[in-house]
């Protein structure tokens, strides 16, 4: 009797086994199936910038010639005046353009990570000292507080750089002239916070609530991918992006990244 009951407990151990195999599996295949879209999509969105790169890089030339060709030849201020305008104007749009492409190939395509050892205080100093500038020239301060010894996490430069330039850029370019920009490094049990906090316009609940997604902006003229592709990058390191604000008091971004795992 004991050894029926046995058996019968067996039989069902490994058929519930047997279920929970059945379902990783399907898991697995799904998985894969979607790297392989994913992977198939980023190879199509490729190709697609190509195609369409190259006729812009085409009409830049083109005009760049006519405006050499035709510019001496209007006599008259007003109607060179006007043409000047056209020109620019015409340039920059195929300029956003070729920014839409490549901010399109790089949020399509799969984020692949070169990790190596990085201290968070140089990195985030030298990213600050490069775009001090560019805020100084649009009247808003940049200032960095950072811990007096090293923050350590195994991370992809790159990628990283760009998801907090994005970040850093898109909150210069919102900011009023007399903008101020506060970023800020600090250890949070095993996890590394760098914050960074505005006195800029702010945002509704609504915007806030889409903010990481594809197409959307604040900002006139912005593609709508850069807050998505930093979103993107700093996820694939294991973090994660947390958004505080409120209309006329401010934006803070908390991005967070797990330390360094030393072996002892």
């Amino acid at each position: 009797m004991i050894s029926l009951v046995v058996a019968s407990v067996l039989a069902t151990f490994f058929a519930l086994i047997s279920v929970v195999l059945w379902l990783k599996l399907k898991k697995a295949n799904a998985i894969h199936k979607l790297q392989v879209d994913l992977s198939e999509a980023g190879i199509l969105a490729s190709g697609l910038a190509h195609e369409i790169r190259n006729p812009l890089n085409s009409i830049k030339i083109n005009i760049q010639l006519l405006q050499e060709d035709l510019e001496d030849s209007l006599q008259d201020d007003q109607a060179k005046g006007d043409f000047r305008e056209t020109i620019r104007l015409v340039t920059y749009e195929i300029g956003r353009l070729n920014e839409l492409m490549t901010n399109f190939l790089t949020y399509a395509r799969p984020t692949e990570l070169k990790r190596e050892s990085m201290d968070l205080n140089h990195f985030l100093n030298d990213l600050i000292q490069f775009l001090k500038k560019q805020a100084t020239e649009k009247g808003v301060e940049l200032d960095i507080t950072l811990p007096e010894t090293p923050v350590l996490i195994d991370g992809d430069a790159r990628r990283l750089r760009q998801a907090l330039m994005n970040i850093l850029i898109n909150d210069i370019q919102i900011l009023p002239e007399q903008g101020r920009i506060q970023v800020a490094l600090k250890r949070v049990r095993d996890l590394a916070v760098i914050r960074v906090e505005d006195n800029g316009p702010g945002m509704t609940e609504e915007f806030m609530r889409e903010i990481f997604v594809a197409f959307r902006s604040q900002r006139r003229g912005g593609t709508g991918l850069g807050l998505s592709i930093a979103n993107k990058f700093i996820e694939a390191h294991g973090g994660g992006i947390k958004v505080e604000s409120s209309v006329g008091k401010g934006t803070v971004f908390s991005i967070i990244l797990p330390l360094r795992v030393v072996e002892i």
